[in-house]
């Protein structure tokens, strides 16, 4: 089994429970209950790319894949200025991340929602009319690229792989899903 696999296979149910817990349907019923999931999810990103910046194996392939800067973008178009982002909730306690095999495990998480994104963004554009200029830039984050992008994290995963960090990528893996959840569906 590749560590891909592994990762799939060992982190569904934590995936399933963040799906079903998440219930997009509410979160995008409304222009504010989107913006207050786009708040949550800038809080996750904001603090989860501080914090793995500075221990991700290649800081360009890592600076590449942050969204922080996209869900600032969607929250201007919702209506919130700079000094409001700045002071939004950013979650805390994170993840331990104690090595760049971490990072990696972390990341399987955060790039791997970007393929969910792409459903995402067009359920926006259906139900509130938002594109990549007008607040669903997050959601589309790589736009026709998501595919390469995933495959090439996919090969850098696969690169970093061997026996003795697929135990510690995975975990990571699992740990970031649980912060996640906590965080996006906790009530601010």
């Amino acid at each position: 089994m590749t560590l891909l696999e592994r990762l799939k296979t060992e982190t569904r149910p934590a995936h399933d429970r963040i799906e079903k817990a998440m219930d997009l349907d509410r979160r995008i019923a409304s222009r504010e209950a989107y913006r207050d999931l786009l708040i949550r999810f800038y809080g996750f990103h904001k603090a989860w790319e501080s914090n793995a910046a500075s221990l991700a194996p290649d800081r360009t392939f890592f600076q590449r894949r942050c969204k922080a800067d996209l869900l600032a973008q969607d929250l201007k178009a919702l209506g919130l200025d700079a000094d409001q982002i700045i002071q939004l909730p950013q979650c805390h306690p994170l993840m331990p991340l104690p090595a760049p095999e971490a990072v990696l495990g972390s990341m399987y998480v955060v790039e791997g929602s970007t393929l969910g994104g792409a459903i995402i963004a067009k359920e926006v554009e259906r139900k509130l009319g938002f594109g990549p200029e007008t607040g669903c830039a997050y959601f589309r984050s790589y736009g026709r690229d998501t595919a390469a992008m995933w495959k090439s994290f996919g090969s850098v995963l696969l690169a970093a792989s061997s026996p003795e960090t697929d135990d510690l990528i995975v975990a990571s893996a699992q740990n970031t899903f649980t912060v996640m959840h906590d965080w996006l569906c906790e009530t601010p």
